[in-house]
C-alpha cells in the first residue's frame, strides 16, 4: 500500500489551508473590485454623457439664436422677395453652422397645405445657391419640417434628420421657428438647416469602452450613432434586451425626457449598463456599455494574480515539504526504532537528537519506554507464569468440585450444574436409603473460589447430617450450626432439603431461603410449591427451622433450580423470569426422561440469553415420581 509521508501530508495540509484563504481572498477582492470598477465606470460614463450633451447643444444653441435674430429682423421689414432672398443668402454665408436658410409664408386662410413658394438659400461646394421648390417639393418639405405640428404648437422645434431635395448630399436637420402675429396666427416660418455629419461623428466617436454603443434618438424611427459595422453587436444587444423589464424602463424614461440615470440591463454574458439623458430640444442621448468590457482589464489582472498565486503556492509547497522533512527526520528514524522494538528488539538504537525542543523530549520518552518495556516484560513473564499456575489450579479445583457432584442418577432423578466461572457456589446432592430418597439443592452467596469453598463445606455437612436420619428441620439446624462455625466472611447458603417415601410418595422437606420448587402434576398446570422461607444457613447459630410435608400424586414431576435460571439476562438486560420458567416446564411431557427435561430448561435459558455472558451459576434438578 502506498503510504504518504508525514512531511508530504503536513505540507499538503498547510497548502490546503493557505490555498483556501488565498482563493477566498481572491473571490472577495474580485467581487469588491468589480463592484468598485463598475460603479466608477458608471459615474465616469455619466460625466462623459453630460459633457457630450453640452458639446452637442453648443452648435444647436448657436443655430437657434441666429435663427431667432434673423426672424426678429425680418418681422420689422417688408417682405419683398429680393430683400428676403438677400437675408437668406447672407445668413447662410455668415454662419459656419447654418448650411441652408428658408423663409416660408402661410396663406391668409392659415391652411398649411397650400404654401407660397419658399425663399431658399443653401451652400454647396460651388458656394451659395438658390433653391426654388415647386408645390410638390414644398409639400414634401413640409412633412420633413412637421409644419402642421409647428402651426398647432406655435413653438420652435428641431426636425429629425432627412435627405435634402437640393444638390446637397449630406443629411440635414432643420430648426423651424414660427413668426406669430398679434392674433397668435402663424404667418411665416424661418427654417435653418444644419448638416448632421458633425453631430453624427461626435456620437459615433462616443465609445468609453470597446463594444460600447452611443445613440442620439430623434424619434422612434430616427437614430444616429450606429455604424453599419455594428450590426452584429446591435443584434446581440437586441437579443439580450428583448423582454427585459429594466430595458423597458429605460425606454419609458427616454420617452418622458428624464434626466441622466443608469440601469443594469440585458441578460447572460451581454449584461450592460445604460446612461442616458435628454437634450434641451427633446433629442435623447444614451450610452450602452457591456460590463464584460468594463471589467475586462480587472478580470485580466485577477487572472494574472491567480496564476502568480498558484505558482507561489507551488513554491511554498516544495519549500514547506523540504523544511518539514528536515525537521521531522528524527521522527522517521524514531519510527524505524519503534518498528524494531515492535518486532522484539527492545534495545534498538535510537537516533541522536541535538535540538533542545520537543524532539529531545520524544527521544527521552523512547528511552524511558525501552526501559519500561524491559521491566514490564519481566513482570509479564512472572505474572503469566503465576496466571498459568492459577489457571491450572482452578482447572484442578473445577475438576475436584465437579467430581464431588454425583452423576450416578437413579431412574427418578437427574441434575445439571453449570458454574458461571471456573468454579461455582451451586450444589446438589441425593441419596437413596431403602425406600427413602434424600435430595438437596443449594446456592452459596457470591461466585468463584470463595463460593466453591463454602459449597464444599456445606456439602460435607449435608452428607454427614443426612445420614443420621433426623427430621428435616433438625437436619437443617445442624447443617446451619456447622457452617456458621466456619463462616468468617458472613457468606450464606440458600438450601432446600427433602425426603420422599418412594412407596407412599409422601415428602417431608425444609427450606432455608431457597427458590420454591415447581410442581408439574400429571393432569394439571405447573405451579410453585408454597413453603416457608426460613433463614438461609450460615448466618446465625441455632435458628429454629420449620419443616413441612406434602403428598404427591404418581406421575408428578418436581423441578428444583437455583436463581441462575429465573435471573438469567439477555443483551437487553431482560430477566428470564418465573413466567418463562413455568411456560418451559409446561412443555415437559410426563413420559420425558429426566436428562431430556433438564436439558430442555437449560437450552431455553441459553436461547433467551442469546449469547449474553452467564452471570450466575445454573443448577437444575428433575425428579419424576
Amino acid at each position: 500500500m502506498n503510504k504518504r509521508s508525514f512531511s508530504k501530508s503536513l505540507s499538503l495540509r498547510i497548502i490546503g489551508i493557505v490555498s483556501a484563504i488565498f482563493f477566498v481572498a481572491m473571490v472577495v477582492i474580485a467581487i469588491v473590485s468589480h463592484q468598485i470598477i463598475a460603479d466608477e465606470s458608471t459615474r465616469s460614463t455619466q460625466h462623459i454623457l453630460h459633457g457630450t450633451i453640452s458639446e452637442l447643444e453648443k452648435p444647436l444653441n448657436t443655430v437657434e439664436v441666429t435663427t431667432r435674430a434673423v426672424a426678429a429682423y425680418i418681422s420689422t421689414l417688408q417682405t419683398q422677395p429680393n430683400v428676403l432672398q438677400a437675408i437668406a443668402s447672407r445668413t447662410v454665408q455668415a454662419s459656419e453652422l447654418i448650411n441652408g436658410f428658408a423663409v416660408l409664408f402661410v396663406l391668409p386662410d392659415g391652411n398649411i397645405d397650400t404654401l407660397k413658394p419658399a425663399i431658399f438659400s443653401y451652400c454647396d461646394d460651388e458656394g451659395i445657391q438658390e433653391f426654388h421648390p415647386d408645390q410638390q417639393q414644398l409639400q414634401q418639405l413640409s412633412a420633413f419640417w412637421n409644419l402642421k405640428q409647428l402651426q398647432q404648437t406655435k413653438k420652435a422645434a428641431w426636425t429629425a434628420p432627412y435627405e435634402p431635395l437640393d444638390s446637397r448630399s449630406t443629411r440635414i436637420v432643420s430648426y423651424c421657428y414660427p413668426l406669430v402675429d398679434s392674433k397668435l396666427n402663424v404667418y411665416a416660418i424661418m427654417i435653418s438647416d444644419m448638416f448632421i455629419d458633425q453631430i453624427e461623428s461626435t456620437v459615433e466617436a462616443l465609445r468609453p469602452y470597446d463594444n460600447s454603443i452611443a445613440t442620439l434618438i430623434f424619434n422612434k424611427d430616427n437614430i444616429i450613432g450606429i455604424k453599419s459595422s455594428d450590426s452584429d453587436l446591435i443584434n446581440r444587444y437586441k437579443h439580450s434586451f428583448s423582454g427585459n423589464s429594466s430595458f423597458q424602463e429605460v425606454v419609458e424614461d427616454l420617452k418622458s425626457n428624464k434626466d441622466s440615470l443608469h440601469r443594469r440591463v440585458g441578460k447572460g454574458r451581454e449584461i450592460a449598463f445604460v446612461v442616458y439623458g435628454p437634450l434641451h430640444n427633446g433629442w435623447k442621448l444614451s450610452i450602452t456599455c457591456p460590463y464584460k468590457e468594463v471589467l475586462r482589464r480587472s478580470t485580466q489582472m485577477h487572472i494574472a494574480l491567480l496564476i502568480i498565486g498558484i505558482f507561489g503556492l507551488t513554491i511554498i509547497y516544495f519549500v514547506c515539504r523540504r523544511v518539514i522533512r528536515r525537521m521531522t527526520r528524527p521522527i522517521t528514524e524514531l519510527s524505524v526504532s519503534a518498528l524494531n522494538m515492535a518486532k522484539g528488539n527492545f534495545k534498538a538504537k535510537l537516533p541522536e537528537i541535538t535540538s533542545q525542543d520537543e524532539m529531545l523530549r520524544l527521544h527521552d520518552s523512547f528511552i524511558y519506554m525501552q526501559n519500561s518495556i524491559a521491566d514490564y516484560i519481566e513482570q509479564l513473564k512472572s505474572t503469566t507464569s503465576a496466571n498459568e499456575r492459577m489457571e491450572s489450579e482452578l482447572n484442578v479445583a473445577r475438576n475436584i468440585q465437579m467430581g464431588m457432584l454425583r452423576t450416578d442418577f437413579p431412574p427418578q432423578l437427574c441434575a445439571l450444574l453449570t458454574p458461571a466461572k471456573e468454579v461455582g457456589g451451586d450444589l446438589y446432592d441425593f441419596t437413596i436409603k431403602g425406600d427413602q430418597l434424600y435430595f438437596a439443592i443449594g446456592d452459596v452467596s457470591g461466585k468463584g473460589v470463595p463460593a466453591s469453598l463454602m459449597m464444599a463445606i456445606t456439602r460435607a455437612a449435608l452428607r454427614f447430617v443426612a445420614g443420621l436420619g433426623l427430621p428435616m428441620n433438625e437436619t437443617l439446624s445442624r447443617i446451619n450450626n456447622s457452617v456458621s462455625d466456619t463462616n468468617s466472611n458472613n457468606m450464606f447458603v440458600t438450601l432446600f432439603v427433602g425426603r420422599i417415601d418412594l412407596n407412599t410418595l409422601h415428602m417431608d422437606f425444609c427450606n432455608a431461603g431457597h427458590n420454591p420448587l415447581v410442581i408439574l402434576p400429571p393432569d394439571g398446570e405447573p405451579y410453585f410449591l408454597k413453603m416457608k422461607a426460613n433463614l438461609a444457613i450460615g448466618l446465625f447459630d441455632d435458628f429454629p427451622y420449620e419443616a413441612e410435608s406434602i403428598d404427591i400424586q404418581p406421575g408428578t414431576r418436581i423441578i428444583a433450580y437455583t436463581d441462575g435460571i429465573n435471573e438469567a439476562e439477555n443483551g437487553a438486560k431482560e430477566l428470564y423470569g418465573n413466567d418463562r420458567l413455568l411456560e418451559t416446564i409446561r412443555q415437559m411431557d410426563h413420559n420425558m426422561d429426566g436428562h431430556t427435561a433438564v436439558n430442555l430448561l437449560y437450552d431455553s435459558v441459553k436461547k433467551f440469553a442469546d449469547g449474553a455472558p452467564q452471570n450466575d451459576d445454573i443448577t437444575i434438578m428433575s425428579i419424576l415420581l
